[in-house]
């Protein structure tokens, strides 16, 4: 609904409803008859309320999902207070609330919770939500070893009982990784990390760390791996219009290196992580074809199918659909 809409509303409104009973509180005050004052200034006063209700929201609807979970919110404390007195009240201080009162706010907060409900529900099935604020962790890897590989002290950790695939891509990640470019990599399947590994204890990255240490940020990058996991899932949504299939890499070019997410198949991913700047463009090379070698660990074709100049540091050979994939991955 655009704002033109919402500020036709507060006009309708007051046609519809406020104009009838003003008319009524002349014709009270015209024939001297009985009119309950207080009632028909209650009226007035939710009605005026409900128009100045709608004239914001057309100036905030871009916001209108979070303010309405906050008034959600502050209307259930108000419901709550009010029920501790209309329950408590006649017992600790001899006064409660009429029934009828209590019973029209609680039919009146039910409506809007009712409605709150129903609004958000639809408008997540068109893409717009509350923003995410955490995504669920599940457990992390815990098994952990350590192996040295030229320069390159390198950090493993798995989940167990993972299978010969997964320690394939464990194999695969671990050759990837480089002081130089490629520091962190973590793979994702059915909703969990399954391993991860990096160089980020290595001593020639110790300047890339100041207001977090090596591991507070390994639980920074798996947090940030479920994230970007559920925001992908929501852009999916809204692709699928344009016909142009999943999306299967993410870049987070940040000022300080970058941060990839890489699509495996419907039910895994990969993370991976550069810390330098210089190296945003080889990592993401290194990532891509860490890709298409754990595809071929579970006997899928190969995805990223790009191709760059040689002199603009990687080239990535296009891979026609026809030629077939080695069953080994590697």
């Amino acid at each position: 609904m655009d704002r033109d809409r919402f500020a036709r509303l507060p006009a309708v409104i007051a046609s519809l409803i406020l104009l009838p009973v003003l008319l009524e509180i002349l014709a009270w005050y015209i024939e001297g008859e009985e009119y309950d004052v207080s009632r028909a200034v209650t009226v007035v006063a939710v009605i005026l309320s409900l128009a100045l209700t709608t004239t914001v929201i057309g100036r905030i609807r871009a916001r209108l999902p979070v303010l309405m979970v906050v008034a959600l919110t502050v209307t259930a404390a108000g419901e709550g207070a009010l029920g501790f007195v209309a329950a408590f009240g006649p017992v600790l201080w001899h006064g409660g609330v009429p029934g009828e009162v209590h019973g029209l706010i609680t039919a009146g907060v039910s409506a809007f919770a009712f409605a709150t409900g129903v609004y958000l529900l639809i408008q997540y099935g068109r893409g717009l939500y509350l923003p995410y604020m955490e995504a669920g962790m599940g457990p992390a890897p815990t098994a952990t070893k350590r192996k040295v590989i030229g320069e390159s002290e390198i950090l493993i950790r798995t989940m167990p009982g993972i299978g010969p695939s997964v320690e394939k891509s464990v194999g695969s990640c671990v050759a990837m990784l480089d002081q130089d470019d490629l520091h962190f990599v973590a793979y994702y399947a059915d909703g969990r990390c399954c391993f991860y590994t990096d160089v980020l204890d290595d001593a020639d990255l110790a300047h890339f760390f100041h207001e977090t240490d090596q591991e507070q940020r390994r639980g920074l990058y798996l947090k940030a791996g479920h994230q970007l996991n559920w925001l992908t899932g929501r852009l999916n949504r809204q692709l699928r219009r344009i016909e142009g299939g999943i999306l299967i890499r993410t870049v987070l070019d940040v000022e300080r290196g970058a941060l990839y997410f890489y699509w495996v198949d419907e039910t895994r991913y990969l993370i991976g992580v550069t810390l330098d700047q210089r190296k945003v463009g080889v990592a993401d090379d290194k990532m891509a074809k860490l890709v298409d070698t754990i595809r071929g660990h579970f006997t899928l074709p190969p995805i990223n199918q790009r191709e760059r100049p040689r002199d603009a540091g990687g080239h990535l050979r296009s891979v026609p659909r026809s030629e077939p994939w080695p069953e080994s991955g590697s």
